[in-house]
């Protein structure tokens, strides 16, 4: 049905369809077609930004940032959306992408430029909708998971599954951690941005950095953003430990083309520590594709240090 639809919709004849990836939904296939190589992504209908990543995608092409470009269908659009699913083609880019914490020292110091120069291109760039605001870092929030969590281990006590209690009690320890947290939301800088910048949207060749996977272009504190970047990347990172002078050069390759205040500095383990604990995969993680069970063990890994460490670490880097 793909291959007819993209017929339809692309003017492409497609030779080979192969699945390269997939995860929650999401299906990614290279496409071999008469006019070269494409890449196909398709989401289930529920997923908004499809449309909104061709042109924020277009945006940034305008802006010499590395991207690649969607294409437009015969419509007009930058997807096709079916009583079935919705899925775009963007061009193929050749290169790598490389492992969880495999970056070498160019690829670090280029990724904090690049989300740097990123963010500067898209403050002019019409407002997104805002992620991981009020309504994120709010008690209510981190109550209704501890709730949530409380309820599978009575669930998991009684399947006598020590595995899985075990993982839970880790949650809720976490969980009642970051309910003391004091996040002032108003002092936050936000910006446009990628909404999902990791190692994993980067793609290198001959030390040139581009990045995919636009749909969840989003406002959100770019703190976030850039301290979520280090710890996906750095290698001294693997074991869950954040060297605060490492992560200090990083801020500092940052700032050189946009600006963190004081208080985004300060602020800035505290909300990788709580957005992973309230964003991150449910355990035991039994439906989690591989390609992102590095990601899940190393979150496991960093939380277990913060518990202990992010005051430390928060002091230190101020």
């Amino acid at each position: 049905m793909l291959h007819k639809l993209i017929s339809n919709n692309y003017d492409l004849e497609v030779k080979n369809l192969s699945l390269i990836d997939h995860h929650f939904g999401t299906e990614v296939f290279l496409a071999e077609t008469s006019k070269g190589k494409f890449i196909v992504k398709t989401l289930p209908l529920g997923i908004v930004g499809m449309e909104n990543e061709g042109h924020i995608t277009e945006y940034l092409l305008n802006n010499d940032i590395s991207v690649a470009r969607l294409l437009k269908a015969n419509n007009g659009m930058y997807h096709i959306e079916t009583d079935n699913l919705q899925f775009h083609i963007q061009e193929y880019i050749q290169g790598e992408t490389l492992r969880v914490n495999t970056a070498p020292s160019w690829f670090i110091e280029k990724s904090a430029h690049l989300i740097g120069k990123i963010h500067y291109a898209l403050n002019n760039y019409s407002e997104l909708k805002t992620s991981f605001g009020l309504d994120f870092f709010n008690d209510d929030n981190v109550n209704g998971s501890i709730r949530y969590y409380s309820e599978m281990l009575n669930e998991a006590n009684k399947q006598k599954d020590d595995s899985l209690i075990y993982a839970l009690e880790e949650r809720l320890k976490h969980l009642k951690r970051i309910s003391t947290f004091v996040i002032d939301v108003d002092k936050l800088t936000y910006s446009n941005s990628h909404g999902d910048f990791h190692i994993g949207q980067i793609i290198t060749n001959n030390e040139n950095l581009t990045v995919i996977d636009w749909t969840s272009a989003s406002k959100l504190p770019i703190c976030l953003e850039v301290i979520t970047s280090y710890v996906t990347s750095d290698p001294e990172c693997k074991s869950g430990q954040i060297d605060s002078n490492r992560l200090k050069r990083f801020i500092d390759n940052y700032s050189k083309y946009f600006s963190l205040s004081s208080y985004d500095v300060e602020i800035m383990p505290y909300l990788l520590y709580y957005q992973q604990l309230m964003c991150h995969y449910t355990p035991p993680y039994r439906n989690v594709a591989d390609s992102y069970k590095p990601i899940c063990e190393l979150i496991n890994n960093f939380t277990n240090w913060l518990y202990h460490k992010v005051d430390t670490l928060s002091k230190e880097l101020c």
